[in-house]
């Protein structure tokens, strides 16, 4: 069985900071006499499910075009349940991290927090990463590609200095790991067995929305 882990993107999708994000409007109807049905859209890069790219903190960091397709399937995932309070930066206790496979790909966060997708809190109030988290990751995990979450983004947005330098933590080094802000996460219960991305194929980019289809 195959879920999806992303979120349509639609004119409601939240955005960091608040605001909208994401624009819709008829190019050509056929209501109207064309002969076909077209759509004009237009969002910011870092909207609804997306992936952060080293670029996105780091002037000569890796961007879009740089990750290969075989980057983009993974068999090792791991799951952790981790509930989160608002404005709470998380940090991966020892036990949750000792049940992680050595060999893992692609780490999922699950707080429960998108259960606030459409509330003002869910973008002024959700929990963050500590910087932290980083470096004891990279460490353990030497195939570790990718971390996900179910939070609008790694960066609590009352805590936004702390988030920053997570942001730089994960994404910076010899061995980046990418983020996976604003997942959908409500279907998944254990862990998947595996995991296909595919961001958006735009060249030369900091990030891109990503769907994310997961093997379950």
């Amino acid at each position: 069985m195959y879920i999806f882990l992303s979120y349509f993107m639609d004119i409601n999708t939240p955005v960091y900071g608040g605001g909208q994000s994401i624009k819709i409007e008829d190019d050509r109807s056929i209501s109207k006499g064309d002969t076909a049905n077209t759509k004009k859209i237009g969002f910011n890069n870092h909207s609804g499910t997306h992936i952060d790219f080293p670029n996105h903190f780091f002037e000569n960091g890796a961007t879009s075009e740089k990750y290969g397709p075989d980057f983009w399937i993974c068999e090792n995932v791991f799951l952790i349940n981790n509930p989160a309070l608002e404005d709470e930066i998380i940090l991966l206790d020892d036990n949750s991290i000792n049940l992680i496979p050595s060999d893992v790909e692609f780490i999922i966060i699950k707080t429960g927090f998108g259960k606030y997708r459409g509330n003002e809190k869910y973008w002024k109030n959700n929990p963050g990463l500590s910087p932290s988290n980083a470096e004891r990751l990279r460490m353990k995990f030497k195939k570790l590609k990718m971390v996900g979450m179910d939070f609008i983004s790694l960066t609590a947005f009352q805590h936004r200095e702390i988030g920053r330098s997570a942001h730089r933590e994960f994404l910076g080094g010899d061995s980046p790991i990418l983020l996976v802000e604003d997942m959908k996460l409500d279907n998944l219960s254990n862990s998947p067995l595996s995991i296909f991305c595919s961001p958006l194929l735009v060249s030369g980019i900091d990030g891109a929305p990503i769907t994310i289809i997961a093997k379950i």
